[in-house]
C-alpha cells in the first residue's frame, strides 16, 4: 500500500492538495471500526526543518458491511470546541492510501491559512475526525472518534545572518561573509565573538547577495532596520573604532543589537625595553590600529631585559616572562614593580631583533632579524607611476640579502617604496623622514604608513637606488 501525501500547495490559494495515483481498491473492508490515528498528539513546527515531516494522520478503512461498495472519506479539523463548524474540510474520496502527511512548512502554512488568528510559536488545541460514507443504501455513515492535537505553528524568520564589512574577518566579499551562531532555544537571537578590525560592518541574510540585510538606525546604534529593498532604509553601517575582541548579539524580532568590546581598556600607552640588552631604555611602538600590540624592530645587545611602563628598571609596573625566556614565544606576567621580577628575557648575541608584545593574549614573540623578501617602487617618478598594477620591483643583491637595488630611469615627481602589493594604500612603506625629501647618497628612512612622506625627484634621468634594510639606509645616485 502506498502512502499519498497531502501538502498545502499555496496559502494564497487555500487548497490542500492530495496527489493522485492509480491504486487497487479492496472491495471487502471487513468489520474494522473507523479510527483516526496521529503520529503525535503534540507538534511544535520548526522552520529549520521545513521539508521534514511534522505530522502524519492515518485512519482505518471502516466497514462496508460486506457489500463490496466503495467507501468515500471526508477529513475535518477545527479548533477545539468549535464542533467542526469551520476549519479544514477536505473531501478525500475513495482511496486505499489513507494518509495525510504534513511537513513543518505545509502544516504551518495550512494552519495559518485556515486559522488566521491562532498564536504563533504557541500551542493551540485542535480536534480532527474522519467520516466514511459507503456507496450502499443500507450501510450507515461512520464517524471516527474525535482526536485532540496540540500544534504550535512557527513564526517565519530569517534563519541565517552573516557579518560583512571591512571590520569583519572576510571583508566585503559577500560570498565569504562570516556566519553568526543561531540560538536554537531562541530562534530570534544570533551571536558572534571574535576579532574585529577598524572599519564598518552590517549584516547580510544570504551568501552572495546584498539584500535582504540589517542596517544601523540613523540615530540609535542599538537598533537595526530590515532592508529588503534599497529604497527601504539608508544603507547605514556600524563603525568599529578600535581593533579587538568583540561579542555581538542581535535580536531579529526586536531589531536590537549589542556590540561589546571584550578587551577593556589597554593598560599602557607607552612601554619600554629596559636592561643590559637594551642599554638605555628603548621605546616600543604601539600599533596605530590595535593599541594592545607593541613592537620593537632594532638592535639589541647580548644580555637581559624586561618591559617597563616607564624608562626606569624598578619602581614601576611592567612585564616579565613566566619563566626564563629568549628567542621564540613566551607567556608574559604583569608586575606592579618590575624590580621584583623573578625571570627575564635573555639574548645570547648582539643583533637586530623583532619583538611583538600582545597585551590582549599576554604573549611576547621574539625573532631574529629577517630581511624583506620584496621591496617595490611607486610614484609618478617611477616607470609605473601610481598604478598598483605596474609597480616596479627592486632587485635583491645576490651577495647581500639586506640590500635591494634599482638601476634605471626616474622622472620628475614623488617616490616611495611599498613592502607589499595590497592595492589599499594601508600597508607599510619605506617612507622619507620628511615631506618632499631631497634624495641623497646616504639618507635614512622610516617604515610605516603615516605621515605619508615621499622623496622628491627634481631632475629626470637614470638613477641607482640602494636600500640597505639592516642599516636602514637609502642611497640615490644620479648616473
Amino acid at each position: 500500500m502506498r502512502h499519498i501525501k497531502c501538502i498545502l500547495l499555496s496559502a494564497t490559494l487555500g487548497l490542500l492538495g492530495l496527489s493522485s495515483c492509480q491504486e487497487e481498491i479492496i472491495t471487502n473492508k471487513g468489520e474494522t471500526p473507523l479510527r483516526l490515528i496521529a503520529s503525535s498528539d503534540s507538534v511544535r513546527c520548526d522552520q529549520r526543518a521545513d521539508d521534514q515531516e511534522a505530522l502524519q494522520l492515518t485512519w482505518t478503512s471502516g466497514t462496508n458491511q460486506g457489500t463490496s461498495a466503495a467507501i468515500y472519506y471526508y477529513f475535518e479539523m477545527d479548533l477545539k470546541g468549535n464542533n467542526f463548524e469551520g476549519g479544514i474540510k477536505y473531501n478525500i474520496g475513495k482511496t486505499e492510501s489513507r494518509v495525510l502527511s504534513f511537513t513543518n512548512k505545509s502544516l504551518t502554512d495550512t494552519l495559518l491559512y485556515y486559522f488566521k488568528n491562532i498564536p504563533l510559536e504557541e500551542y493551540s488545541e485542535f480536534e480532527a475526525r474522519v467520516t466514511a460514507t459507503v456507496a450502499a443504501e443500507n450501510v450507515p455513515v461512520q464517524v471516527s472518534p474525535v482526536i485532540t492535537l496540540r500544534i504550535a505553528p512557527y513564526k517565519y524568520r530569517v534563519l541565517n545572518v552573516y557579518l560583512i564589512g571591512d571590520a569583519t574577518p572576510n571583508g566585503w566579499d559577500n560570498q565569504l561573509a562570516t556566519p553568526m551562531i543561531p540560538d536554537y532555544e531562541n530562534p530570534e537571537l544570533f551571536t558572534w565573538e571574535g576579532m574585529l578590525n577598524q572599519g564598518e560592518l552590517k549584516f547580510n541574510t544570504q551568501l552572495g547577495s546584498w539584500l535582504p540585510c540589517y542596517v544601523r538606525d540613523e540615530t540609535d546604534f542599538t537598533k537595526m532596520h530590515y532592508r529588503e529593498q534599497e529604497s527601504d532604509y539608508p544603507d547605514n553601517k556600524w563603525q568599529i573604532e578600535t581593533i579587538g575582541t568583540y561579542h555581538i548579539r542581535i535580536n531579529i524580532d526586536s531589531l536590537t543589537i549589542s556590540i561589546t568590546n571584550l578587551d577593556g581598556e589597554v593598560p599602557f600607552n607607552k612601554l619600554y625595553l629596559v636592561g643590559s640588552a637594551a642599554g638605555e631604555a628603548l621605546a616600543m611602538q604601539q600599533d596605530s590600529h590595535d593599541p594592545f600590540i607593541f613592537t620593537y624592530d632594532g638592535t639589541l645587545n647580548a644580555g637581559t631585559f624586561l618591559v617597563s611602563s616607564t624608562q626606569n628598571s624598578e619602581g614601576c609596573a611592567g612585564y616579565q616572562p613566566n619563566q626564563q625566556a629568549g628567542m621564540g614565544s613566551s607567556t608574559i606576567i604583569a608586575l606592579e614593580n618590575i624590580g621584583d621580577a623573578t625571570f627575564t628575557w635573555n639574548l645570547s648575541a648582539a643583533n637586530k631583533y623583532s619583538l611583538h608584545l600582545d597585551l590582549r593574549n599576554m604573549r611576547m614573540d621574539i625573532s631574529g632579524y629577517s630581511p624583506y623578501e620584496h621591496i617595490y617602487m611607486i610614484g609618478d617618478a617611477t616607470p609605473g607611476g601610481w598604478s598598483w598594477d605596474n609597480v616596479t620591483e627592486m632587485s635583491k643583491n645576490p651577495n647581500d640579502p639586506n640590500e635591494f637595488v634599482y638601476e634605471g630611469p626616474l622622472s620628475e615627481g614623488e617616490i616611495k617604496f611599498p613592502l607589499e602589493i595590497d592595492h589599499s594604500w594601508g600597508g607599510d612603506f619605506i617612507l622619507a623622514p620628511t615631506a618632499n625629501c631631497t634624495p641623497s647618497e646616504n639618507g635614512d628612512y622610516v617604515i610605516g604608513n603615516q605621515p605619508d612622506n615621499k622623496w622628491k625627484i627634481s631632475e629626470a634621468g637614470n638613477y641607482r637606488i640602494v636600500i640597505n634594510v639592516f642599516n636602514e639606509t637609502i642611497s640615490f645616485i644620479k648616473q
